[in-house]
Order: structure tokens, then sequence, then C-alpha cells
């Protein structure tokens, strides 16, 4: 919880400063442009141009309203929910507004807070006074707001870049190493080299040959008396057994590629007062691409969520949910959000209280 209070001392009466906060053209001169209406109840949006403290558009809701004396508002933006009220108190010399912020800017409140202090001061203490002056009938020219400067370009994570060059050189060796335990064409095996030049499988081969020789054993005549000397006589006719002619098919099949499996896991990347950021990474270990998925996170009442990296989340109750495209497979893809306002992060609970994608509990929960 942050919180800003300033007084300012002005020489103009309250009806005359009221004016100028509550009317939507005097206000986008002094501070920005937005459709205020000093309503009870009623929503509104503000629309800073660069202003130091602010990271976008900023929607509210007017709280309370006391003409000519207070207002209280409801601010809601980027890394930004805060009460705002200004009050007004008339003085001897005109009157004195005093404005109070309190609530939740965000990761880093402490830096933010002194961009805001200084702005605040450039807003109320230089450019207010200048179109009240106007207001009164005085010649006043109004300074220009304070702008944030331009953000300097990333510098490479020379972290990330060894860790991808060392990464890199694995996989070459990896590739070189497949590359090198691959068979050569050439030692082909001495069957396989036999049924290619007789034309027939090897197979077949093997097994005419041993019906060959089984059917030579079986015509020869027997010897009278065993002799070591080679025989005279004309060898016996050999009958050879012609090959079937009926031809064998066999049928190749293929199996089918495993179906697309989305799993997810989480894990809490920082953690600060009454808020966290956290991390669900999408994965798919099938073997097909697969449909387009919703990750949904669950937060205790009051919190809120912001979307960091991947799609911007949506609210139903103390459900949010992110909608992203299909992953393919083997791939994986990315979620980073903070959770705001999380009053079990005081008792250490940095995470949400369940996380589910495409009906499966995160792991790391």
């Amino acid at each position: 919880m942050t919180e800003i209070r300033i007084d300012f001392d002005f020489g103009h009466p309250p009806a005359l400063v009221w004016r100028a906060l509550t009317e939507r053209r005097q206000l986008a001169r002094w501070l920005m442009p937005g459709d205020l209406t000093p309503i009870q109840g009623s929503q509104f949006q503000l629309l800073p141009d660069a202003l130091p403290g602010f990271d976008g558009p900023i929607s509210g809701q007017v709280l309370e309203v006391s003409a000519e004396r207070r207002l209280v508002m409801r601010w809601k933006g980027e890394q930004l929910h805060a009460r705002v009220t200004w009050e007004l108190k008339p003085t001897a010399e005109g009157c004195l507004l005093m404005m109070s912020q309190s609530g939740f800017l965000g990761v880093q409140g402490s830096t933010r807070r002194q961009a805001l202090v200084s702005t605040y001061d450039r807003l109320f203490g230089e450019r207010l006074p200048a179109v009240l002056d106007e207001l009164g009938g005085k010649d006043a020219v109004v300074p220009r707001a304070p702008r944030s400067p331009s953000p300097l370009p990333p510098r490479p994570d020379r972290r990330r870049q060894i860790l991808a060059v060392a990464a890199a050189a694995i996989l070459i060796g990896l590739v070189a190493a497949l590359l090198a335990n691959l068979p050569s064409e050439s030692s082909v095996p001495a069957e396989a080299g036999a049924a290619v030049t007789s034309g027939e499988p090897a197979a077949f081969a093997s097994a005419t040959v041993a019906s060959s020789t089984a059917v030579e054993a079986t015509q020869r005549p027997p010897s009278a008396s065993p002799s070591t000397t080679a025989s005279a006589t004309a060898p016996p006719p050999v009958r050879t057994v012609a090959p079937s002619t009926s031809a064998r098919t066999e049928r190749a099949t293929t199996a089918a590629p495993p179906p697309a499996a989305l799993a997810a896991s989480y894990e809490t990347v920082s953690s600060g007062t009454l808020t966290y950021r956290g991390a669900v990474v999408v994965s798919n270990t099938g073997g097909a691409q697969s449909d387009r998925w919703t990750l949904t996170i669950t937060v205790p009442l009051l919190a809120t969520v912001q979307g960091v990296e991947g799609p911007r989340p949506s609210q139903s109750g103390t459900a949010w949910s992110f909608s992203g495209s299909a992953v393919p497979a083997g791939g994986s893809t990315r979620v980073v959000f903070d959770v705001l306002l999380d009053v079990g992060s005081l008792l250490g609970a940095t995470q949400p209280l369940s996380c589910r994608v495409a009906g499966e509990d995160c792991a790391g929960l």
C-alpha cells in the first residue's frame, strides 16, 4: 500500500478551482483528457499522454461528490489501483487543495511513487495555477506537461547469447555423431547380394538351394563301399525345383502419429507486498498440432490479474482465462502474468488457488 499527500495553496476561490477540477475542457488543459463528470457512481476514463508515473489509460469511478468541496474517485489502470481524493478548504487568500492518493502502484512502487510526486508538483503547482489565472481574467501561459523520456533500446542479454551459442554447438555435435553412425550403402549382406544378382528375394533363394541339395541326396545311388577316392562314374542327374510363380505380396503399414497432448507447468517468477508474478508454460507433447487452448487460473476475491506476456486475460468472478492459438507438435508457449492485491501473499501464498489447461491441472502447484 502506497500513499501520496500533497497540499497546494491557490489565490482563487473554491468555486473557480472546482471548475478547473471538474469541467472536461479545463481538466484536459492542465491534467489530461478525459470524460470525468462529477456525479456519484459515474464512470469515466482519463488518457495520460506519456506522463511520468502513468503507464496507460485510467478507468475511473466517482465514489463521493460534495460540490466545491470534495471529490473522491477510484483510479484503475496498468499496475495501478488507487483511491484519489481532491478536497478544497477556503482560506483568507483563496483556497487550499489537499490531494491524496492511496493504493497499489505495481511491482516497482517506490520508483513509481517518486515519478508521480514529481508529476503532481508540475501539474497542480504550475499548470493548474496558469489555468486558474486565465479563468480569473488574467493573462497566463500554461506550461507544457512533463513527459516521460523515450525508453532506451534494451541491452542484449549476454548470458542468453552464450547459452544460445552453447546450445548450437551441442546440436551440431549431435548431428555429426548421428551421421557418423549411419550404415554405409556398400555394406550389403551376402545373401542380399546373391538375391539381387539372381533377381530373386534372399529368403526364396536360400529355400531353393536347400531344396536342391535335399533332392540331390535322395537321387544319388548308394555307394558300394566307402572310398577316399573320387568316383569315376558320371554324376547322377540332378532335378531342379522350379521356383513358384505365385507372387507374395506384403503390405507395409505405417503407424499414425500420436495425437496432440497439452500439459502445463506453473512457477512463481517474483513476489512483493500484495503481489506476485507467475508464469505458465503450455507444452504439446503429442505428435500433432493442438487446437486452440485456454489457461484458467483462480485467485482470491478482490485480487486482479494483469497480462505481462502472452494473450490478454478475461475475468469471470475470481477466474481469469488466457486463450491462445494452436501449439505445434513438440512445441510450447509461455504466459506471464501479475496478480495484484492478493492478501494471501502476506502469508506467503504467492501462487494462484488453481491452474488448469485443457481440463488438466498445472504442474508445480
